[in-house]
């Protein structure tokens, strides 16, 4: 009976592990779609789509061993998971420096070895759940069918809400855009005036150093990133913007970043968004604030100086690339 007891405790910890991991992911999924996004396997459209599916299979899966629903299938798909996830890792810990698997998302970060651990210590807690019977400990099941007084199925009903959380609580971009219709708009006439005041930037070792006699060219074609360097979502749509470049062979240098804040805060804005081959020019605060009317970040298409197109970070996808850089 013990050990029964032991099982089933062990089927509800994996089960509310998997659970738990998807809400995190989901918490911080742009960071996560960033994160698979750099492998170059899918697209950006896909990698939003399938950032998604693999949420919506951690909860189904969570949900599945909670409520012991096919529970053969289930334990031999949980165990395949795990496998997989294992393998996986030993590939990111082996060719990459990654030092959160975002497996648990931003909030709990744990590194490539860690992760392999844990997922060593699940497949063992499996093994030992595997001869766990559907019969076994009927309570919860029958207090679920007391309380809906067997017109639906409450197991069911949470699946389907499962599948479809990730797509409703926060939408892929292309999506949003459908739903929500944003204004891209700027202040033309603070853009075009801010290029006489702006002041390159050159990075020496760790250091900053400012060149007021370098002016900004606006021959040929360009994209400019207006920008805080405090700025959660400038991050990441720059970054978005750098693996895209990356991911399909284009060169940075004729991306520009016009950018405010601390001396330490670009530097390390510049380190995590991988745009070291761009250009950087400071702006002042007032005036970035002026162009994009408060919205940050607001991306800029310059064609021999002529605006073609103007976007905000869930703009950003791999057609602002058709455009000839």
């Amino acid at each position: 009976m013990k050990i029964n007891i032991l099982k089933e405790i062990a089927r509800y910890g994996i089960g509310s592990m998997f659970i738990i991991a998807a809400i995190l992911k989901l918490i911080s999924i742009d960071n996560f779609e960033i994160y698979v996004y750099s492998f170059d396997i899918l697209n950006f459209l896909l990698t939003t789509l399938f950032s998604r599916l693999l949420i919506a299979g951690e909860l189904v899966i969570g949900l599945l061993l909670i409520f012991k629903m096919c529970y053969k299938f289930t334990w031999r798909a949980t165990l395949s998971v795990q496998i997989l996830f294992t393998l996986f890792l030993v590939y990111v810990m082996i060719f990459r420096n990654d030092d959160n698997c975002h497996c648990f998302g931003d909030l709990v970060e744990l590194s490539p070895i860690e992760s392999i651990i844990k997922n060593v210590a699940v497949i063992g807690a499996l093994f030992f759940i595997k001869t766990t019977r559907p019969q076994d400990h009927k309570t919860i099941s029958k207090l679920i069918d007391l309380l809906t007084h067997r017109l639906i199925d409450f197991r069911k009903v949470l699946l389907v809400v499962a599948v479809m959380l990730p797509f409703v609580v926060t939408p892929m971009d292309s999506v949003y855009k459908m739903i929500y219709s944003t204004e891209n708009e700027i202040s033309t006439v603070d853009f075009y005036e801010s290029f006489d005041k702006l002041v390159a930037m050159d990075f020496v070792e760790n250091d900053i150093v400012f060149d007021s006699i370098s002016a900004f060219e606006t021959k040929g074609d360009k994209i400019v990133a207006i920008v805080s360097s405090g700025c959660k979502y400038c991050r990441l749509g720059v970054k978005k913007l750098s693996l895209m470049m990356k991911n399909n062979g284009i060169s940075q240098d004729n991306v520009n970043i016009f950018i405010w804040g601390s001396r330490e805060g670009i530097l390390n804005f510049r380190e995590e968004t991988m745009t070291e081959g761009c250009s950087y020019w400071h702006i002042m605060p007032h005036e970035a604030v002026d162009i994009t009317l408060g919205r940050f970040p607001t991306f800029v298409i310059l064609k021999e100086k002529e605006i073609v197109n103007i976007s905000d970070f869930r703009d950003i996808d791999e057609s602002l690339l058709n455009f000839e850089l």
